[in-house]
């Protein structure tokens, strides 16, 4: 099994056994450039990794984690601008001329949130949120054992939420959509200093009690409660677990749940994952051997009977 996490600055890829024991992994910049030559470099990293293993027998599936929706019916995804790919094909059909097995192409949040329903702190848990703060904001829902996709692929598509006084006319002039406006990094960065210094440092002067920091922080925490609470009111999940660059944070998800006290009647369970930045590509090899196991589990079924 294969599972590969591709992002605009770097591709992850990992190899399985099908008892889900990882046996490596490996990690290189996109590559970027005419023709789309990261159509290439996925299938080499994932052939370079079975080379190594070949006495493993071989390759049942690859699954491809995208920073996009992705439809389930027609398999064609809007990818990010820093991924120039031919949109008007499926990812998995051209991949998959390059691959010795079946491909299936995923939305990157959506595998963060199967890896941790399924090894994570989801794990037993009948239903769970996972929502990214970073360069973006995005979510994935697990309920039942099962990714929530939605009709067109868009469930999670959190940061088009229309947050604010009169979203009918911000929303058409948003920079990537109402609530991911006030939420993500470049929002982060104009609110501290000459709006240049990165997230990171921003955290990091607020570690060491740099008060227009902490004010930042806060800030930016309270924003983020309203999206967080709208999810925890539609789908009343088990579990919210908070991701990304600043949503792993303690002191980021410290603040959320302050602020969300005050929007909710009740309780709602937040913690910062466990897993880390391997996250889409460990869920893109838990789900590529969860839906193996389910296709054998039917399989068997039909010869039974």
């Amino acid at each position: 099994m294969a599972g590969v996490d591709l992002g605009g600055t770097k591709v992850l890829a990992g190899l399985a056994d099908l008892q889900g024991r990882v046996l490596a992994t490996v990690e290189e910049p996109t590559e970027h450039g005419a023709g789309a030559p990261v159509l290439k470099q996925i299938p080499r990293m994932v052939l370079s990794l079975l080379k190594r293993h070949h006495d493993r027998g071989p390759l049942h599936k690859a699954v491809i984690g995208i920073p996009s929706a992705v439809s389930p019916s027609t398999g064609l995804a809007s990818l990010s601008p820093h991924l120039a790919v031919p949109a008007d094909q499926p990812l998995a059909a051209l991949l998959a001329r390059s691959l010795p097995c079946p491909v299936v192409v995923e939305n990157d949040v959506n595998l963060a949130a199967f890896a941790e329903a399924t090894l994570g702190k989801g794990r037993n848990l009948g239903s769970l949120a996972f929502i990214a703060f970073g360069t973006g904001v995005g979510m994935g829902l697990v309920i039942g054992g099962r990714l929530f996709r939605g009709h067109h692929g868009r469930a999670g598509e959190l940061g088009l939420l229309p947050l604010g006084a009169d979203p009918h006319r911000t929303a058409p002039r948003a920079r990537a959509g109402l609530f991911e406006d006030q939420v993500d990094s470049p929002a982060v960065r104009s609110l501290y200093g000459d709006g240049r210094w990165p997230v990171s440092e921003i955290f990091a002067h607020a570690a060491k009690g740099d008060a227009e920091a902490s004010g930042v922080i806060e800030t930016l925490a309270r924003s983020a409660s309203v999206g967080i609470a709208s999810v925890q009111t539609i789908f009343d999940p088990a579990l919210i677990v908070l991701g990304g660059g600043i949503g792993s944070r303690k002191e980021f998800v410290d603040a959320v749940t302050r602020h969300m006290s005050a929007l909710l009647p009740f309780a709602a369970r937040i913690e910062a994952t466990g897993i880390g930045r391997e996250a889409g590509m460990v869920g893109a090899l838990m789900l590529g051997l969860s839906e193996l196991s389910t296709f054998e589990a039917i399989g068997e079924q039909e010869i039974a009977q």
